[in-house]
């Protein structure tokens, strides 16, 4: 997906006091998820269960090592941004 466009479905993983921010929900194909506990290990599980390919938009460089060994293409957020903007 580097290539193209921002595709569905879109998944958000919020923890923290960031939680209180967005509902956990569906809408408009983003699904906003509500970490139990850390964050990242919600977003490794998200690729793990994934039944296709899943880019993770992230600057945190532990994560992204996670992200990958579990078969997801890691991204800079500049790469998502750039998208957005066009």
């Amino acid at each position: 997906m580097a290539s193209g466009v921002v595709s569905e479905p879109v998944v958000v993983v919020l923890e923290g006091a960031a939680r209180r921010g967005a509902a956990a929900d569906v809408d408009g194909g983003v699904t906003v998820l509500h970490a139990p506990g850390s964050g990242d290990d919600t977003i490794v599980a998200v690729a793990v269960e994934a039944t296709g390919q899943v880019t993770l938009v992230s600057a945190d460089r532990a994560l992204g090592i996670r992200a990958q060994a579990a078969g997801a293409e890691v991204v800079s957020p500049s790469w998502l941004i750039d998208r957005l903007d066009g």
